[in-house]
Protein backbone atom coordinates (compact mmCIF):
# COMPACT_ATOMS: atom_id res chain seq x y z
CA UNK A 1 0.00 0.00 0.00
CA UNK A 2 1.77 3.55 -0.70
CA UNK A 3 2.61 5.34 2.20
CA UNK A 4 0.42 8.50 2.91
CA UNK A 5 1.87 11.97 2.14
CA UNK A 6 3.98 12.86 5.30
CA UNK A 7 3.88 9.91 7.16
CA UNK A 8 7.71 9.44 8.72
CA UNK A 9 9.62 7.12 6.96
CA UNK A 10 11.33 4.11 8.03
CA UNK A 11 14.49 4.98 7.62
CA UNK A 12 13.54 7.92 9.98
CA UNK A 13 12.63 5.73 12.44
CA UNK A 14 15.41 3.17 12.63
CA UNK A 15 17.68 6.05 13.02
CA UNK A 16 15.72 7.20 16.16
CA UNK A 17 15.17 3.58 17.31
CA UNK A 18 19.54 3.57 17.22
CA UNK A 19 19.91 6.83 18.78
CA UNK A 20 17.87 5.68 21.82
CA UNK A 21 19.29 1.81 21.70
CA UNK A 22 15.92 0.37 21.71
CA UNK A 23 15.11 1.67 24.81
CA UNK A 24 11.77 0.88 26.49
CA UNK A 25 9.56 2.70 28.54
CA UNK A 26 10.52 6.38 29.03
CA UNK A 27 12.34 5.62 25.99
CA UNK A 28 9.65 4.43 23.90
CA UNK A 29 7.92 8.05 24.52
CA UNK A 30 11.07 9.80 24.00
CA UNK A 31 11.56 8.16 20.39
CA UNK A 32 8.07 8.94 19.35
CA UNK A 33 8.60 12.52 21.24
CA UNK A 34 11.05 13.18 18.48
CA UNK A 35 9.09 11.28 15.75
CA UNK A 36 6.25 13.43 15.87
CA UNK A 37 8.24 16.80 16.58
CA UNK A 38 10.30 16.16 13.82
CA UNK A 39 7.15 15.45 11.40
CA UNK A 40 4.70 17.77 9.70
CA UNK A 41 1.70 18.45 10.93
CA UNK A 42 -1.34 16.05 9.77
CA UNK A 43 1.47 13.60 9.35
CA UNK A 44 0.17 9.07 9.86
CA UNK A 45 2.46 7.81 12.93
CA UNK A 46 3.46 3.93 11.81
CA UNK A 47 0.46 1.76 13.58
CA UNK A 48 0.54 0.49 17.02
CA UNK A 49 1.53 -2.81 15.63
CA UNK A 50 4.38 -1.55 13.67
CA UNK A 51 5.59 0.16 16.15
CA UNK A 52 5.41 -2.98 18.35
CA UNK A 53 7.45 -5.49 16.18
CA UNK A 54 10.05 -2.11 15.89
CA UNK A 55 10.36 -1.74 19.64
CA UNK A 56 10.46 -5.02 20.55
CA UNK A 57 7.32 -4.76 22.65
CA UNK A 58 3.73 -5.61 23.78
CA UNK A 59 1.66 -3.34 21.91
CA UNK A 60 -0.45 -2.62 25.03
CA UNK A 61 3.17 -0.73 25.92
CA UNK A 62 3.07 0.96 22.70
CA UNK A 63 -0.72 1.98 22.96
CA UNK A 64 0.46 3.22 26.38
CA UNK A 65 3.17 5.41 25.65
CA UNK A 66 0.77 6.56 22.47
CA UNK A 67 -2.22 7.83 25.16
CA UNK A 68 0.25 9.91 26.82
CA UNK A 69 1.17 11.81 23.23
CA UNK A 70 -2.48 12.37 23.31
CA UNK A 71 -2.93 13.80 26.72
CA UNK A 72 -0.28 16.58 25.66
CA UNK A 73 -2.42 17.22 22.56
CA UNK A 74 1.08 16.46 20.53
CA UNK A 75 -1.08 13.33 18.56
CA UNK A 76 -4.66 12.66 17.34
CA UNK A 77 -6.43 9.17 16.60
CA UNK A 78 -9.01 8.92 14.44
CA UNK A 79 -10.69 5.45 14.14
CA UNK A 80 -10.31 3.70 11.54
CA UNK A 81 -7.52 5.68 10.24
CA UNK A 82 -4.96 5.58 12.41
CA UNK A 83 -2.75 8.06 15.01
CA UNK A 84 -1.69 11.81 13.24
CA UNK A 85 1.16 14.27 14.75
CA UNK A 86 -1.00 17.22 15.76
CA UNK A 87 1.33 20.58 16.36
CA UNK A 88 0.29 23.09 19.00
CA UNK A 89 -3.41 24.40 19.30
CA UNK A 90 -3.58 27.74 17.46
CA UNK A 91 -4.87 31.03 19.32
CA UNK A 92 -8.03 33.16 18.22
CA UNK A 93 -6.91 36.08 19.17
CA UNK A 94 -9.14 39.25 19.54
CA UNK A 95 -6.75 41.27 16.59
CA UNK A 96 -8.98 41.15 13.83
CA UNK A 97 -7.21 39.73 10.11
CA UNK A 98 -8.29 37.38 7.81
CA UNK A 99 -7.82 33.52 8.09
CA UNK A 100 -4.69 33.90 5.54
CA UNK A 101 -3.05 36.65 6.81
CA UNK A 102 -3.47 34.54 10.32
CA UNK A 103 -2.11 32.01 8.92
CA UNK A 104 1.39 33.04 6.97
CA UNK A 105 2.01 35.37 10.37
CA UNK A 106 2.24 31.93 11.33
CA UNK A 107 4.57 30.60 9.19
CA UNK A 108 1.80 28.08 7.57
CA UNK A 109 0.49 28.25 3.89
CA UNK A 110 -3.01 29.34 3.79
CA UNK A 111 -5.71 27.26 1.37
CA UNK A 112 -8.81 25.82 0.90
CA UNK A 113 -10.99 23.34 -0.41
CA UNK A 114 -14.75 22.01 -1.03
CA UNK A 115 -15.35 25.66 -1.98
CA UNK A 116 -18.90 26.37 -3.00
CA UNK A 117 -20.37 30.06 -4.17
CA UNK A 118 -23.68 31.06 -4.72
CA UNK A 119 -25.77 33.56 -5.00
CA UNK A 120 -29.57 33.21 -3.14
CA UNK A 121 -31.75 35.40 -1.12
CA UNK A 122 -31.07 36.92 2.13
CA UNK A 123 -33.73 34.67 5.02
CA UNK A 124 -34.47 37.85 7.49
CA UNK A 125 -31.72 36.74 9.96
CA UNK A 126 -28.64 37.32 7.00
CA UNK A 127 -30.52 40.68 6.17
CA UNK A 128 -30.53 41.96 9.51
CA UNK A 129 -27.34 41.09 9.99
CA UNK A 130 -26.18 42.62 6.69
CA UNK A 131 -28.71 45.46 7.20
CA UNK A 132 -30.50 44.63 3.79
CA UNK A 133 -34.32 44.03 3.00
CA UNK A 134 -34.90 40.18 3.14
CA UNK A 135 -35.09 38.27 0.21
CA UNK A 136 -32.06 40.89 -1.41
CA UNK A 137 -29.50 38.59 -3.38
CA UNK A 138 -26.74 37.66 -0.96
CA UNK A 139 -23.06 36.21 -1.74
CA UNK A 140 -23.19 32.98 0.23
CA UNK A 141 -19.13 31.35 0.16
CA UNK A 142 -18.75 27.96 2.20
CA UNK A 143 -15.18 26.44 2.20
CA UNK A 144 -13.27 24.58 4.46
CA UNK A 145 -9.66 26.57 5.18
CA UNK A 146 -6.63 24.67 5.56
CA UNK A 147 -3.50 25.59 6.79
CA UNK A 148 -0.36 23.45 5.18
CA UNK A 149 -3.32 21.35 3.79
CA UNK A 150 -4.60 20.42 6.77
CA UNK A 151 -8.70 21.36 7.48
CA UNK A 152 -8.76 24.11 10.36
CA UNK A 153 -12.18 25.60 9.73
CA UNK A 154 -15.70 25.12 7.82
CA UNK A 155 -16.16 28.79 6.97
CA UNK A 156 -19.35 30.34 5.63
CA UNK A 157 -19.80 33.95 4.97
CA UNK A 158 -22.57 36.29 2.81
CA UNK A 159 -21.94 39.21 1.41
CA UNK A 160 -24.48 42.08 -0.55
CA UNK A 161 -24.50 40.89 -3.76
CA UNK A 162 -25.72 44.73 -4.73
CA UNK A 163 -22.16 46.17 -3.19
CA UNK A 164 -20.15 43.16 -4.35
CA UNK A 165 -21.76 42.21 -8.09
CA UNK A 166 -18.70 40.34 -9.30
CA UNK A 167 -17.38 38.63 -6.32
CA UNK A 168 -18.11 35.19 -7.48
CA UNK A 169 -16.32 35.22 -11.04
CA UNK A 170 -13.41 37.49 -9.47
CA UNK A 171 -12.74 35.09 -5.85
CA UNK A 172 -11.02 31.67 -6.38
CA UNK A 173 -11.27 28.93 -3.69
CA UNK A 174 -7.70 29.75 -2.26
CA UNK A 175 -7.75 33.64 -2.04
CA UNK A 176 -7.85 35.68 0.45
CA UNK A 177 -11.68 37.26 0.73
CA UNK A 178 -10.58 40.66 2.69
CA UNK A 179 -7.39 40.61 -0.01
CA UNK A 180 -10.29 40.27 -2.86
CA UNK A 181 -12.25 42.82 -1.67
CA UNK A 182 -9.51 45.47 -1.23
CA UNK A 183 -8.26 44.66 -4.26
CA UNK A 184 -11.01 45.33 -6.73
CA UNK A 185 -13.70 46.53 -4.77
CA UNK A 186 -11.60 49.07 -2.93
CA UNK A 187 -12.98 48.16 0.53
CA UNK A 188 -11.08 48.39 3.94
CA UNK A 189 -11.93 46.13 6.28
CA UNK A 190 -11.58 47.43 9.81
CA UNK A 191 -13.37 46.02 12.71
CA UNK A 192 -15.98 42.72 13.60
CA UNK A 193 -18.27 41.94 16.30
CA UNK A 194 -17.76 38.44 17.38
CA UNK A 195 -19.68 35.79 19.04
CA UNK A 196 -18.12 32.50 20.06
CA UNK A 197 -20.04 29.54 21.17
CA UNK A 198 -19.56 25.91 21.45
CA UNK A 199 -20.52 23.60 18.79
CA UNK A 200 -21.64 19.97 18.23
CA UNK A 201 -20.51 19.13 15.03
CA UNK A 202 -22.86 17.38 12.31
CA UNK A 203 -21.70 13.75 10.99
CA UNK A 204 -21.12 15.96 7.62
CA UNK A 205 -18.99 18.75 8.93
CA UNK A 206 -17.06 16.17 10.93
CA UNK A 207 -16.19 14.37 7.96
CA UNK A 208 -15.13 17.50 6.13
CA UNK A 209 -12.86 18.76 8.61
CA UNK A 210 -11.44 15.20 9.22
CA UNK A 211 -11.75 14.78 12.94
CA UNK A 212 -14.74 12.50 14.73
CA UNK A 213 -18.33 13.72 15.64
CA UNK A 214 -17.53 14.18 19.13
CA UNK A 215 -14.92 16.54 18.76
CA UNK A 216 -15.26 20.01 20.34
CA UNK A 217 -15.87 22.64 17.63
CA UNK A 218 -15.95 26.37 18.07
CA UNK A 219 -19.10 28.46 16.42
CA UNK A 220 -17.96 31.77 15.33
CA UNK A 221 -20.52 34.54 14.21
CA UNK A 222 -18.63 37.60 13.08
CA UNK A 223 -20.21 40.55 11.29
CA UNK A 224 -17.35 42.62 9.78
CA UNK A 225 -17.20 46.24 9.30
CA UNK A 226 -15.17 48.81 7.09
CA UNK A 227 -13.31 51.64 7.61
CA UNK A 228 -16.92 53.83 6.82
CA UNK A 229 -18.58 51.87 9.37
CA UNK A 230 -20.97 49.82 6.67
CA UNK A 231 -21.59 46.15 7.21
CA UNK A 232 -18.97 43.78 4.88
CA UNK A 233 -20.15 40.32 6.08
CA UNK A 234 -21.57 37.96 8.03
CA UNK A 235 -20.42 34.81 8.61
CA UNK A 236 -21.14 31.96 10.63
CA UNK A 237 -17.99 29.85 10.69
CA UNK A 238 -16.75 26.41 12.60
CA UNK A 239 -13.11 25.79 13.64
CA UNK A 240 -11.93 22.93 15.15
CA UNK A 241 -11.66 23.05 18.79
CA UNK A 242 -8.84 20.61 19.09
CA UNK A 243 -6.83 23.26 17.08
CA UNK A 244 -7.74 26.28 18.24
CA UNK A 245 -7.91 28.19 21.55
CA UNK A 246 -10.08 31.52 22.08
CA UNK A 247 -7.86 34.14 23.55
CA UNK A 248 -9.37 37.49 25.18
CA UNK A 249 -8.55 40.98 26.89
CA UNK A 250 -10.35 41.31 29.87
CA UNK A 251 -10.01 44.99 32.50
CA UNK A 252 -12.40 45.57 35.38
CA UNK A 253 -14.74 47.97 35.00
CA UNK A 254 -14.18 51.61 34.78
CA UNK A 255 -13.84 53.78 38.20
CA UNK A 256 -16.10 56.64 38.39
CA UNK A 257 -15.73 59.38 40.69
Amino acid sequence: MPRRRHEPSDEALESLLAEHNGGKGEHIRDVLTAMVLNSRDGALLPSERVLAERFGVARMTVRGSIDALESKGMVRRVPGRGTFVQHPTLTHSEIFRSFSEDMRMRGMTPGAKSYRARTRPATRAVAASLGIAPGDPTHYIERIRTADGIPMALERTNLAAARFPTLPTVMGRDDSLYEVLGRVFGVRLESARQTVTIARLTATEAKRLEVTEDSPAFLIERISVDNMGKVVEFGRSLYRGDRYAIRMRVSPPSQNG
